[in-house]
């Protein structure tokens, strides 16, 4: 059986809401790699800032690159490659919402997977370039990429 609590070791309803406040300012000031940590006189601020200034500095080393749904790398070329084959098969006129022509994802499919694989990728699943088809526009990284494709 546990011992009952001293009167003064509960933390009163109204300062949860201040304390919650203090431990997320400190994890902010953590995933800010221009601050420093003075001023963190409790040792769960000085920790919460520690564990954020450990994922912001193992964030920045490891350069960010996108991931499937299960953990494994997408990397651009492939992504290019994907959008290259939607943009050309898709309507000029399309827009988000707009049903695909019957065959069209299909053949944005076959044109996708036969870059991937002369670019030595592996080809995308159908139903890659079929959720890609219908979200409409591709990232900033590839829109870059492409662009800089078209005007080469």
């Amino acid at each position: 059986m546990p011992a009952p609590a001293a009167p003064f070791e509960t933390i009163p309803a109204w300062r949860i809401a201040r304390l919650r406040q203090a431990l997320r300012d400190a994890t902010q000031r953590g995933r800010d790699l221009a601050s420093d940590g003075d001023a963190l006189d409790h040792r769960a601020l000085q920790r919460r800032f520690a564990e954020a200034r450990h994922l912001a500095l193992k964030a920045a080393a490891k350069p960010r690159t996108k991931t499937t749904r299960k953990g494994r790398s997408f990397p651009i070329t492939k992504q290019i490659a994907i959008w290259r084959a939607i943009l050309e098969t898709r309507p000029a006129n399309w827009q988000q919402g707009d049903k695909a022509p019957f065959g069209r994802i299909a053949e944005a499919h076959r044109l996708a997977s036969e870059a991937c694989r002369n670019l030595a990728v592996a080809p995308p699943r159908y139903r890659t370039v079929y959720i890609l088809w219908h979200k409409g526009v591709p990232s900033p990284d590839v829109t870059k990429a492409l662009a800089r494709l078209e005007t080469a």
